[in-house]
Formats: structure tokens, C-alpha cells, sequence
């Protein structure tokens, strides 16, 4: 069976980082068992577009979307239906998995949830036989026009029998062309914290928290240092000293047996570091962490369910400078009930903690999320507003959002935006805005309610 894989994003320009990551690990599992696999990224392309050639010879179309590419999403949808309209087409990624009843109703023949790999190789050989419905792990609409949800697909238990992500299918060449530096890696799946921003969504998806081996880790870095030779992976989980000293001496020993000499660089919590770890990991090849700061708040953190203290933030980026460790700093401004006094000490933490680079994001109401339930029980969502509005990563750089503030205007919450940009210049924020030509100083345009 010939499958293709399609990444919808149209505009890479903050998300250039960031490869399609999940779809090479699809891509990677049906290609292990006897499938043919094209993995088309869209945003790569001069025009963006999918085109004929890209489904001509398939059997079996999988698209993955967020919240924010749903849109994106239907439309490649149409334009299959149109070149084809009897081909099956899945819709996979966290959408599907948190708003399936509305991404059934756009027609997709099914919604893939939660972890992709075992469902894929599944339906793809129910297709074969005609009866996809009797997939475990997807849903779709029966003939009652009901959503049916079949037997869960259970857990990969062990990371390590999965295959490397199939990387030769992404075009890498064009990555580095959109402005891509950082190639992804996970030593993990799931994530044991609550943050409201984040859960349930991550457990929906991800289920509990599962670790992969040092060494299984060691060869993939292996294999990316000698075929692309990329300036710094990013380990994209959410947590990565969580995987504990006993894990970072494995892995030392596993690099240094391999010959892997990579440099790396992570995302952590500010409570999940001390000296010993951060020691392991600069050790490993660790150039930078990125903390989520997110306040400099105790209030805010707290309606975020954090569960840090402001002075871990300042003890983590202090043992980060005793090291010589870059730490960036993630912060989110316009909490439902933030008030001016909070946006300012959120700018007098970044001053205190001197991160050596920052991404600004708003408040974002996502679909799944313990912080969008909280807004729409107090009448704080914007509606209507478009699919784009759910990237947070694009609302710090455009100044949108689709949370109303109680105690703040959106104004002020730009002001302050602009405040933290001059902070540091050359953020990673203000680089990528200035070199696609993004108003920072300004929104772009007003909010709607």
C-alpha cells in the first residue's frame, strides 16, 4: 500500500524549527512494515500547495493537524476530494484527538487518536481489506451519523521498538532554506506535571509519561551527527531532566562509546534542575535549556498549577550561569485575571534572571485545555475569531489573542510584550519577526470580541 503523509502548515516563518517530526515517526513504523511512504510539507514548497503528483498513486492519505492548522487541514481535504474523491483521507495530531466530533464533521473518513504509530500500520492494512472501520485506536462517524470510537490502541511500552524517525523522507535541503537550524529529537513521550496550558491535551495524546534507553538515544544522535550534521538538536520534551542522573550517566557512557560529540539543547522546569543534573547534562553535550518562566507571578503561577516557586526560577538561571549553560526563558502574558502589577513583575523576574534569549507568548484558549475550561466558565472567549488565533507561538509575534482580560487591556499586555523584546535584543522572537518582516511594536491587528 502506498501512503502519503501530509504536513498542512503553509507559512513556516515562526514555526521554521520545528521538522514534522511525528510524521516521520509514522512514517518510519509503516515503512518498517512493508508500506510505500511520501511525506509532503506543504510550508516547504515556493507555493505552499499539494499537488496532484503527491496523491496520484496513493492508497491511503493521513493529514496531521493541530488546532491552529485545522483549517489548513479541510482545505487540503477538499482539494483531495476534488482530484480524488473516493481516495480515504485520515485526519491525525492533536485536533483529532481533542476535538473529534468536529474533526469528523469536516468528512475526514476517520480521526487517528493519540499515538499514531501501531494505529497507522493498522488501518492501513484494514484499508487494504476493506474495512477500515475496524481499526483499533480511531473514530468516525457511523451510520447513524454518531461518533464511534473503537477499542483503544494500546501504548508503545517501549520506546526503544519503535524506528528512528524516517528523516530521508523529510526535505531537509529546503528545511535549512526556510530558515530551520534546530533538528528535533525525543527522549520521552508524556508528561507528569498539570500546567493548565498544557493538560489534559498532553495525556490525551501522549498517555503517561515513558522514557526511552540512553543507548537507543545515543545512536539516533549517532545517525543525525553523520548524515546531516546539524549545528544543535532540540529534544522537543517537555520535561528532559526528568529522565534522572542515573539516565545521563548511561548516556554519557553510550556518546562517548559511539563517538557522538553533538551539542544539544532542551526544555525543562526550573524545579527539575540542580547542580549535579545540570552538571551530567553540559557533560552529555548540553549548550542551552529553556525554562517555562512563564510569571514572575506566584498568583499566576498558581492559576497555571505550575507547582514552582518564583525563587526556583531564579536559583535554576543562576546554577545555569555557574556552568556556562545558555537558559532561554518562556513566558506568557495575559492571564484571565493578570493585572498590570503582575505583568511588571514578570518584567522585573526577566531583568533579575538576564535570560539569554526569551519567546513572549499570550494567553492562548486551546481546545482539551484546563485553562480554556476556566475561560469559556467565565464568559472570556473570543469566538469566531479563525483557526490562526489557536497558534501561540504566532500570537506573541502578531500581539492576538482569544482570551478577554478582566483586570488589563490589550494594549497594555502589546506594551509589555515590546518592554521584554527590548530587554534582550535579538531574542529568538524579535529575530525571527524582524527577518519576515512581522510588526513587534504593534498589533497587527485590533481584537475582537
Amino acid at each position: 500500500m502506498n501512503v502519503t503523509l501530509i504536513d498542512p502548515l503553509k507559512d513556516y516563518r515562526a514555526h521554521c524549527v520545528s521538522e514534522t517530526l511525528g510524521l516521520m515517526y509514522i512514517a518510519a513504523a509503516l515503512r518498517e512494515a512493508g508500506h510505500g511512504v511520501r511525506i509532503v510539507a506543504t510550508g516547504l514548497r515556493p507555493t505552499a500547495d499539494l499537488s496532484y503528483e503527491d496523491i496520484m498513486d496513493a492508497d491511503l492519505v493521513g493529514i496531521t493537524a493541530t488546532s491552529a492548522l485545522f483549517g489548513n487541514a479541510v482545505s487540503t481535504l477538499e482539494t483531495i476530494r476534488q482530484w480524488r474523491p473516493d481516495l480515504p483521507v485520515v485526519l491525525g495530531g492533536a485536533h483529532a484527538t481533542v476535538s473529534t466530533e468536529h474533526a469528523l464533521r469536516a468528512g475526514f473518513d476517520c480521526a487517528v487518536l493519540g499515538e499514531a504509530e501501531r494505529t497507522i500500520v493498522e488501518l492501513a492494512e484494514n484499508v487494504d481489506r476493506g474495512q477500515l472501520r475496524e481499526t483499533r485506536g480511531i473514530a468516525f462517524l457511523d451510520d447513524t451519523d454518531t461518533v464511534h470510537r473503537t477499542a483503544e490502541q494500546p501504548l508503545v511500552e517501549d520506546l526503544d521498538d519503535l524506528p528512528f524517525p524516517a528523516r530521508d523522507l523529510y526535505d531537509y535541503d529546503a528545511f535549512r532554506a526556510a530558515g530551520g537550524w534546530e533538528f528535533g529529537m525525543l527522549s520521552s513521550r508524556g508528561c507528569p506535571f498539570r500546567c493548565t496550558f498544557c493538560q489534559p491535551t498532553l495525556n490525551m495524546i501522549f498517555g503517561r509519561m515513558r522514557k526511552r534507553g540512553p543507548m537507543n538515544v545515543a545512536q539516533e544522535m549517532a545517525q543525525l551527527q553523520e548524515t546531516y550534521n546539524p549545528p544543535i538538536l532540540y529534544f522537543k520534551d517537555d520535561t528532559l531532566s526528568a529522565n534522572g542522573l542515573k539516565w545521563f550517566a548511561e548516556f554519557q557512557q553510550a556518546l562517548d562509546d559511539l563517538g557522538v560529540s553533538q551539542q544539544w539543547k532542551c526544555n525543562t522546569r526550573v524545579d527539575k534542575v540542580g547542580p549535579r543534573i545540570l552538571d551530567a547534562m553540559a557533560e552529555a553535550g548540553c549548550q542551552e535549556v529553556v525554562f517555562g518562566v512563564e510569571s514572575g507571578s506566584q498568583r499566576i503561577l498558581d492559576f497555571y498549577q505550575k507547582d514552582i516557586q518564583v525563587e526556583d526560577t531564579i536559583r535554576a538561571f543562576a546554577l545555569c550561569k555557574e556552568r556556562g549553560i545558555r537558559a532561554g526563558a518562556n513566558v506568557i502574558l495575559g492571564a484571565p485575571m493578570e493585572t498590570p502589577e503582575e505583568l511588571e513583575q514578570t518584567y522585573q523576574l526577566l531583568e533579575k534572571i538576564e535570560p539569554d534569549h526569551f519567546w513572549v507568548f499570550f494567553a492562548t484558549a486551546l481546545p482539551g485545555k484546563a485553562l480554556t475550561k476556566y475561560v469559556v466558565e467565565h464568559n472570556l472567549l473570543k469566538r469566531n475569531l479563525g483557526y490562526h488565533y489557536y497558534d501561540t507561538a504566532m500570537n506573541g509575534v502578531y500581539g492576538s489573542a482569544n482570551i478577554a482580560l478582566e483586570a488589563i487591556t490589550f494594549e497594555q499586555m502589546v506594551t509589555m510584550r515590546n518592554r521584554i523584546l527590548k530587554l534582550q535584543p535579538g531574542s529568538n522572537q524579535e529575530e525571527i519577526a524582524l527577518h519576515h518582516s512581522i510588526p513587534q511594536h504593534a498589533p497587527s491587528r485590533s481584537p475582537r470580541g
